[in-house]
């Protein structure tokens, strides 16, 4: 599923549960963890028709999960909740605000996360293990996202994101315009990125071996992050408008990148190097999300879960005529 389900009706309700379902069935999900993923499906679309009258959902199978993690995002624009611990209980609600299922759905999650308030609405974002317990982050907390442009089949889009005990590497790229062709163009980017040996590493390196491998190609734009730990050094590298945030105690710092695109001519792109510390964010999206100005970051969200911000930003700011994507990293507050 790479597409907003767009929530308006009853029929939404169906449509989201089948879709958790197919999904569970292509990753060959036992039946219990299934069942609670369409149970889970139910219970937070009829909120949103409830409560909020309209929204979205997301349903997906992160591509680092190879198929063994599931996670949902359902997000509105209604009067929020208003009495948090109230609506946790099984089957409460009220008139005016969400909370019919919340703690079924809570309980159900391996991780779960909500954020809600008169004036953002409530996103609700949730991860499912097929199996085994969520792997340990080491410190540093990723999570990725990508949707299709809303008349594809295909995401332009893509992401890669590896993660080992010494190590986080990221890459996000964006194929030149939308649909097959510009997925094709992200997987010839992914593909060269990992068959390199430099990954793990020299994200300058990188950029330079990819960007001369692909002279002449329909290109994408990219950005590439190797974060070393338990050093917590970030190294970057950039070419064209994918952007990249860092923010650390609510200071917001853009980095730079540089002007062309792979499929021109060899570059290392724009590059940076400097140190993270505890508690840190960095957040990377594509031209597909509106620049993430002030009014996109509301008072609190970027104290919740990595897997919420990159809901909540993936829904308000989606320009809605492109692919789009995002990743979004925390660095642990005790990761000294």
């Amino acid at each position: 599923m790479k597409q907003w389900v767009e929530v308006q009706d009853q029929s939404a309700i169906a449509v989201v549960r089948r879709a958790a379902r197919r999904l569970a069935a292509q990753h060959d999900w036992p039946k219990h963890r299934t069942d609670e993923l369409a149970i889970v499906a139910t219970e937070a679309t009829t909120n949103i028709l409830r409560y909020a009258e309209k929204g979205r959902a997301l349903i997906n199978a992160p591509a680092e999960g190879k198929g063994d993690k599931i996670v949902m995002i359902f997000t509105d624009r209604g009067p929020g909740i208003s009495d948090m611990d109230h609506m946790f209980q099984d089957g409460m609600s009220s008139g005016d605000s969400a909370g019919l299922g919340l703690g079924a759905i809570r309980r159900l999650s391996d991780e779960f996360d909500i954020f809600s308030g008169s004036e953002v609405g409530t996103t609700i974002v949730c991860s499912f293990a097929k199996d085994s317990p969520l792997c340990a982050t080491h410190g540093v907390e990723a999570v990725g996202l990508r949707v299709c442009h809303p008349n594809e089949e295909e995401c332009g889009d893509d992401y890669l994101l590896r993660q080992t005990p010494k190590a986080t590497d990221i890459l996000v790229c964006d194929g030149l315009g939308h649909g097959p062709e510009a997925a094709a163009a992200s997987l010839e980017v992914t593909e060269a990125v990992t068959a390199t040996r430099s990954f793990n590493s020299e994200p300058g390196a990188v950029m330079r071996e990819v960007t001369e491998q692909l002279i002449g190609k329909r290109g994408a734009v990219a950005a590439l992050v190797h974060i070393a730990q338990p050093q917590m050094v970030l190294r970057y590298a950039a070419l064209g408008n994918i952007a990249t945030m860092r923010v650390r105690n609510g200071e917001v710092k853009r980095l730079p990148v540089r002007d062309g695109r792979i499929g021109a001519r060899a570059t290392r792109g724009y590059e940076e190097t400097f140190d993270l510390e505890p508690g840190d964010l960095m957040i990377l999206h594509s031209d597909g999300l509106k620049t993430l100005r002030d009014s996109y970051l509301p008072q609190g969200l970027l104290w919740k879960s990595p897997l919420l911000i990159a809901g909540f930003l993936l829904d308000r700011a989606f320009r809605g005529r492109d692919d789009a994507s995002i990743v979004v990293i925390r660095i642990a507050r005790d990761a000294d």
